[in-house]
């Protein structure tokens, strides 16, 4: 993180003076004035404060009055740029930084309760037998009842070689149980698991960009290697980014030296940034990355590049868009700082894919767009050009790219759209809720779960009567049973209207028909757990898996039916499918790249 001093009485009153003139209401709509002059805006801004501050009708609080004017900064920026709380820059640099104090926990809220998501593998918590589905009562001797998530986490996290006493609620156990848990550091590693999913196909999980990411990165590439691997698997599939010199270094892993990596352009920022060194893996070695709509900033510079110097193909969905660089700016000794975006980052040969969304003037083409269509279709048509005119680049092997739009897959994967019975399951942890209650069942019988392990019919059984007897899933209801309820809404309403004072649906045929329709969906309801079986298994199974072995077992199991890792491995197993994807189409095409190139 580059960190610079910024005057924040400056970036005060500016602020102040970008909330004041888009909240006046005598603001022309129809003529853009020249920008004033910042310092005459700002004197301008010291007036108007002075007299607010001796004449107002009540005393103004100053606090709030710094906090609307960094939201009102944040409303003409990008989404981006943002000013931390001490609290939230401290979090933001333990996230970047990939280590802290702590126990060794995930944690989070079911039903209102902080409960254990699982242990982290080899920290204090997970050598004393904390496990998943414990429920954290009390902290040093204090109830937990109505703490926050992130009040739980400052009271777990605190200096390393310190004690904290967590009292456990535990299925099976009829009273508290007493941990005493000495803090250590806690290294969250950006590579949450890696392995090999065929003979001689790798793959590695890359998370986020921290600190250690490299080394994470190279670590696990040196172990597969060692296990025989001859093709590699890179997913970044929700990976939001992070640290720009970090997106850098994997690059480097897979690229030649000299490559041009990426490069970035702002108002006070142009750098261009090439690979140091030959990557450890050869470029021989067929790669397939692994995208989709949650991949962001320094994900997208990684794939971009490989992309451009075609040295991977991309499979999955469309990525985020977000080509923009963030300086964190320090504004007083508090810990108060600012996140600004400072740059648009560019990939080898040219592209940009920032969506217009995420920046200034693509916010302000918008704007006009939704304008023109309520003034007319002509014109509307006529922006809607402007606002989708998309850059076409090529790659080193002559392969057509778009900017202004994320990173566009190779080959794109569709998932199919999950069952609403699924979503409601996963939405709710009904999986891990489960999994945690029939766990002591299945350790006095005896019951050995692993990978090979497969869930019997009597247990789906159990899984759906707990789910059925579970108040909160049975009265989530589908969007079509929402529908109905609307459709019985509407009728009312028009009795109503029409003098029919009763607040039921008075016609006793349209009425039955309405019960026909919530039994008939009700009973559809029942129906997916039969259709969606397999899926409920999966899902038991995985929850299991975590509980009795870890996450990297669960994980293991997980990516045998993931869809879009499937097609990433038939393409590496069919090197002809493999090379025709990743090559120009035609020597036309390559022609075009190198005039791009020139240009």
């Amino acid at each position: 993180m580059n960190f610079n001093m910024l005057n924040f009485r400056t970036l005060f009153v500016a602020g102040l003076s970008a909330l004041c003139l888009t909240t006046s209401p005598f603001a022309a709509k129809d003529k853009k004035d020249a920008p004033g002059d910042f310092y005459n805006e700002v004197s301008r801004l010291n007036k108007v404060l002075s007299e607010v501050n001796r004449k107002y009708v009540e005393d103004v609080d100053p606090t709030e009055l710094s906090d609307a004017a960094l939201n009102g900064i944040r409303n003409i920026l990008d989404p981006h740029t943002t000013v931390f709380s001490p609290k939230d820059y401290e979090s933001l640099k333990v996230s970047m930084e990939g280590k802290f104090g702590g126990v060794g926990i995930t944690i989070s809220l079911r039903d209102n309760i902080l409960t254990v998501i699982s242990p982290l593998s080899g920290t204090p918590a997970f050598r004393l037998g904390i496990r998943a589905g414990d429920r954290i009562r009390k902290i040093d001797g204090k109830d937990t009842k109505g703490l926050t998530l992130d009040e739980a986490v400052n009271k777990l996290r605190g200096k390393i070689g310190t004690d904290v006493t967590v009292s456990i609620e535990r299925e099976g156990v009829p009273d508290l149980m007493d941990f005493t848990i000495t803090r250590a550091e806690i290294i969250v590693h950006a590579v949450p698991y890696y392995g090999m999913v065929s003979k001689d196909i790798g793959y590695i999980k890359l998370a986020t960009f921290s600190d250690k990411t490299t080394s994470d990165v190279e670590n696990a590439l040196r172990e597969l290697q060692k296990q025989g691997m001859k093709k590699i698997i890179l997913d970044m599939r929700y990976n939001p980014g992070g640290l720009l010199n970090q997106a850098i270094e994997i690059s480097e892993l897979f690229l030649k030296q000299g490559n041009v990596i990426v490069s970035t352009r702002g108002r006070t920022q142009k750098t261009e940034s090439h690979a140091r060194r030959n990557g450890i893996v050869k470029p021989d070695v067929p790669m397939v990355v692994l995208l989709n709509q949650g991949s962001a900033s320094a994900a997208e510079i990684v794939s971009g590049a490989l992309q451009d110097w075609d040295r991977a193909l991309i499979i999955g969905k469309t990525s985020f868009g977000k080509g923009s660089v963030q300086t964190i700016f320090p504004l007083d000794n508090q810990g108060n700082a600012l996140k600004l975006t400072t740059a648009f980052y560019y990939l080898p040969f040219g592209r940009c894919i920032n969506k217009p969304e995420n920046g200034i003037k693509g916010l302000k083409l918008l704007e006009e767009e939704y304008a023109a269509e309520e003034e007319g279709d002509e014109k509307a048509d006529s922006t809607k050009k402007d606002t989708a005119k998309v850059d076409t680049f090529y790659t080193h092997n002559g392969r057509m790219m778009f900017g202004s739009g994320g990173i566009t897959p190779d080959v794109e994967v569709e998932l199919a759209p999950m069952p609403w019975v699924v979503q409601v399951q996963e939405r709710m942890a009904m999986y891990f809720k489960f999994a945690v209650k029939i766990r002591p069942d299945l350790e006095k019988s005896g019951t050995k779960i692993d990978a090979n392990w497969e869930v019997p019919d009597s247990l789906f059984t159990q899984f759906r009567d707990f789910c059925m007897k579970d108040t909160n899933f049975t009265k989530v209801k589908s969007n079509a049973l929402v529908g109905v309820d609307q459709l019985e809404k509407s009728i009312i309403r028009e009795q109503n209207y029409m003098g029919d004072s009763a607040k039921t649906v008075s016609d006793s045929t349209l009425a039955q028909r309405i019960a026909d329709m919530r039994s008939a969906l009700e009973n559809n309801r029942n129906a997916q757990f039969e259709e969606n079986k397999q899926y409920i298994k999966d899902g038991i199974k995985r929850e299991l898996l975590t509980a009795f072995i870890n996450d990297s077992v669960s994980t293991a199991f997980s990516l045998k039916q993931d869809k879009q890792l499937n097609e990433a491995i038939k393409y590496l197993s069919d090197m002809n499918l493999y090379k025709k994807a990743i090559s120009a189409p035609d020597k036309r095409a390559k022609k075009s790249a190198k005039e791009s190139k020139k240009k």
